[in-house]
Order: C-alpha cells, then sequence, then structure tokens
C-alpha cells in the first residue's frame, strides 16, 4: 500500500487520513532519523561524560590529599636548629622568624621567614634549610657592635657595615666612640654609610687598626678638615692624617711618658705639622 497522492492545489494529507500501516513507516522513519541524530554527538557525549568523572576524581583526590598534608600530624615540624645564633636565644629566632614547633611544614614559606628575620637590625645574614620532611635548621650570622656614635645622650651602636644595630646605648660597652655625626631622623636598621662625616670616620678607624683604638676613647668628625681624638687618659690630639698618627703613634706614647714624668698635663697636642706642638694647660 503507498502513501496518499498529493497534487498541487490539493490538501496536504494529515496523519488521521493515513492508513496504520503508513503511520508505522512515518514513525520508524521519525525515531531513526532522531537516533541518527544523536548517534553524531554520542561520542562528544562519551568524552563529556568521562571528563566529568576524571573532574569528580582529581576534586576527591585532591581534598583526601589537602586533608593528609595539611589537617593531620604526620607534617609537623619535629625538630627546628638554630646555628649562628649569639646575641639572640633559639626560640628567640625561632619566634622572629615566625616558625614553631608542631607547625605544617608544607604551610612553611621560608621566603617570609627569612624576610622575617632581616627586619631585625642585629641580623646580618640568614637562610632557612629543610632537612627531611620533619626537620628545620635556621642558619643565621649577626652584626656585632664596632663603633658608638654619640647622639645627645644616647649612644647608637654601629656595626662594621654601617648598620645602626641599636639607639638604646648608653656606652656601657668598650667601643670607639664617634662624635660630630648628624643623627637626625635616623632609628635601628638605617645605615649611615651614606652620611660623609661618618664615611669618612669609619675609614679613619679601619686605617688606625684595632691596636691603637684600643687608646682611643673618642674621634670627632664634626669638621672633616679638622677632625681630633681623645685618648683614654683624656689627651685631645689634632692629628694630620690617620695614616701619619699610625705612623707616629709610638713617638706620641714616648712624648706623652715624659710629660707625666714631669707634671705636664697637655690641652692638647698637634700633630698637623712636622713636629708635634703640645700645648699645656694653665693653672
Amino acid at each position: 500500500m503507498g502513501y496518499p497522492k498529493y497534487t498541487p492545489g490539493s490538501q496536504m494529507p494529515v496523519m488521521k487520513d493515513l492508513s496504520e500501516d503508513t503511520r508505522k513507516k512515518l514513525k520508524n522513519k521519525r525515531n531513526k532519523a532522531i537516533k541518527l541524530g544523536l548517534s553524531r554527538f554520542l561520542p562528544q557525549l562519551k568524552a563529556l561524560g568521562f571528563i566529568l568523572i576524571i573532574i569528580s576524581l582529581l576534586y576527591v583526590a585532591v581534598t583526601r590529599l589537602n586533608y593528609l598534608f595539611f589537617k593531620t600530624s604526620y607534617f609537623e615540624i619535629k625538630d627546628l636548629e638554630v646555628v649562628g645564633n649569639n646575641y639572640f636565644s633559639k626560640e628567640q629566632i625561632i619566634k622572629t622568624a615566625g616558625l614553631a614547633p608542631a607547625m605544617n611544614i608544607f604551610s612553611v614559606n621560608r621566603e617570609s621567614a627569612v624576610e622575617n628575620l632581616f627586619k631585625e637590625p642585629h641580623i646580618k645574614n640568614a637562610n632557612i634549610e629543610f632537612e627531611g620532611l620533619y626537620k628545620i635548621k635556621i642558619i643565621v650570622s649577626e652584626r656585632i657592635p664596632k663603633y658608638y656614635v654619640k647622639a645627645g645622650l644616647a649612644f647608637y651602636e654601629i656595626a662594621e657595615d654601617g648598620i645602626i644595630i641599636s639607639t638604646e646605648g648608653m656606652g656601657e660597652k668598650d667601643l670607639p666612640i664617634i662624635t660630630g655625626i648628624d643623627t637626625a631622623g635616623l632609628v635601628a636598621g638605617n645605615s649611615l654609610l651614606t652620611n660623609d662625616n661618618y664615611f669618612v670616620a669609619q675609614k679613619w678607624l679601619t686605617q688606625l687598626g684595632e691596636k691603637i683604638l684600643k687608646n682611643i676613647s673618642e674621634i670627632n668628625f664634626s669638621s672633616v678638615q679638622n677632625p681630633y681624638l681623645i685618648l683614654f687618659n683624656g689627651e685631645k690630639v689634632y692629628p694630620k692624617s690617620a695614616d701619619d698618627f699610625k705612623k707616629r703613634y709610638d713617638f706620641l706614647n714616648a712624648l706623652l711618658d715624659n710629660l707625666r714624668k714631669n707634671n705636664v698635663e697637655p690641652f692638647y697636642l698637634d700633630m698637623r705639622g712636622d713636629h708635634i706642638v703640645v700645648r699645656p694647660k694653665k693653672f
């Protein structure tokens, strides 16, 4: 049995006008067309389903790993070692670094810990090392005070690299004192190397050496052209240069011994010429 014929101008046949057999054939064709259309998207649907399954599995895995690494005690720091500290205690170094025992090893930020240590002027160098999963070693080197710079009534402790370690000194340490340096606005952690007078003063002290510095109480650089020294016995000396003072230091000591034997107390000694000029105090 064929389909009803359709001629132009005539009315299109509707489903109810078709025979049962024709309707079944049309329905089967329609179903086949739908299945054919769906089959074209089947590979994409399978791929999408596979991706969704993988994402779900990854989410579960990440959640479980996050719990394992950060919420359990399996990866807690068991040992914190500090090396190179003298001024600070082990506990102070650990606290300054922002670390603590039982801290999760994966939550440790090495760069942040080092930055925290460098905020303390006494710390010159710092490094954080991981040793296995449970131990952290903190390695530091500390600045030590080399000179005092007198600022009013305070004595600023200065390291060899020019960094101000402390502004709360009272002059109780056996250190050479530099006076005549402008310290306005300076705080601990600042550098004095940008101060011209201090830069010259430090150069002088370096040239003089430890042996001579032990006998110098103060070096004044309020005038770079005419600095003066105060010896530990109180004698005021105007040197020609650091190198010249170093060369004639032994002769100066011999001269001072001779003055003491003759009960002559000098007001100052001038070494800026070829000969040492002694100006005694007036009585």
